[in-house]
């Protein structure tokens, strides 16, 4: 981190990179629980729900990269193992539905995934207005994406 860079955070380092490896976490397991359902989901409907979880999936992935970026710039390293992800995860998924068809709970595991990042990326934004406009920043425009993830994946329940 450059000069001017540790002249213009007002946050404890070390605060803010254990909050930002957190949602690091929270990104990958949110990655890999969407990945694993647009590989798994099986039944009428399910086409259209696997597309948007590839989809959906990636864009969780860009989200860690944004946010290893950030850690990194801070003097950071991300975890680099599943079990310091799992460990440093604010959220963590429950297991998919064991009947492949039932795509309403799948629905309501990735509303919980999504709604837990929206709770925390909101009471980041409170705890780094003003003394870290970087993290802000970030965190800002990845809860801007999440709510409207929010939105199609409430729009797909209401039509199962």
């Amino acid at each position: 981190m450059g000069k001017k860079a540790r002249e213009i955070i007002h946050a404890n380092v070390n605060k803010v990179l254990k909050d930002l490896t957190a949602v690091y976490a929270d990104e990958w397991l949110a990655h890999h629980l969407f990945w694993h359902l647009a590989q798994t989901l099986r039944g009428i409907g399910a086409d259209t729900l696997r597309t948007q979880l590839a989809k959906q999936s990636q864009g969780e992935l860009e989200h860690a990269e944004k946010i290893a970026k950030r850690i990194v710039q801070l003097g950071g390293s991300p975890p680099a193992v599943w079990d310091a992800i799992a460990k440093a995860a604010n959220c963590k998924p429950s297991p998919p539905p064991s009947d492949r068809t039932n795509l309403e709970a799948a629905i309501k595991l990735v509303l919980d995934t999504e709604r837990c990042v929206i709770d925390v990326y909101n009471s980041l934004l409170g705890k780094y207005r003003n003394i870290d406009h970087v993290t802000y920043e970030l965190v800002e425009d990845l809860l801007i994406d999440e709510l409207e993830e929010e939105e199609v994946w409430e729009n797909y329940l209401a039509k199962v």
